[in-house]
């Protein structure tokens, strides 16, 4: 199986059917972004306990690159420190710029299902719509209410 239906079937398994999906019961933390240029909307809800993600779940109208990638990246982060979430959005991050297999800080290694997402370096335009859920992500455990991909040139820890 090639990379670019590799990329597809995980894309539209997490698109049809997202984990993590709805509306989390004791949330701690919470927050919305949005991307104005495609019109993407996710809220992000945590529950942290003593510094570590207990729970995650997502919710919102957003594209299938988003809504699987929010997927993914809630199955990828719980019981991970916010440092360690860090250094996988870096990661992730830099598979997206420089393809699959790349990491930034070699710390966590295997991004699992999200190395496919390395597909999207051939459509730039998308980056920020798989970029999204990580800054909502990171908003949300700030106690930002809301962030946008347009207030920063790209949305990092």
């Amino acid at each position: 199986m090639s990379v670019a239906n590799l990329y597809q079937q995980i894309v539209l398994d997490h698109h049809r059917a997202p984990r993590h999906y709805g509306a989390l019961l004791q949330a701690t933390h919470n927050a919305v972004g949005h991307n104005p240029l495609c019109g993407d909307h996710v809220r992000i809800e945590l529950r942290i306990d003593e510094d570590v993600l207990r729970d995650i779940s997502f919710s919102g109208e957003s594209c299938a690159i988003t809504t699987a990638t929010a997927s993914m990246m809630s199955e990828r982060v719980i019981g991970l420190r916010r440092e360690q979430i860090e250094t996988l959005f870096v990661d992730f991050d830099a598979s997206l710029r420089a393809g699959p297999g790349a990491s930034a800080s070699g710390d966590l290694g295997d991004l699992g299902e999200l190395e496919a997402l390395g597909e999207l370096r051939r459509y730039p335009a998308r980056l920020k719509c798989a970029l999204l859920p990580w800054a909502t992500l990171l908003a949300a455990w700030d106690k930002h209410p809301s962030i946008t991909t347009e207030t920063a040139e790209s949305p990092t820890p």
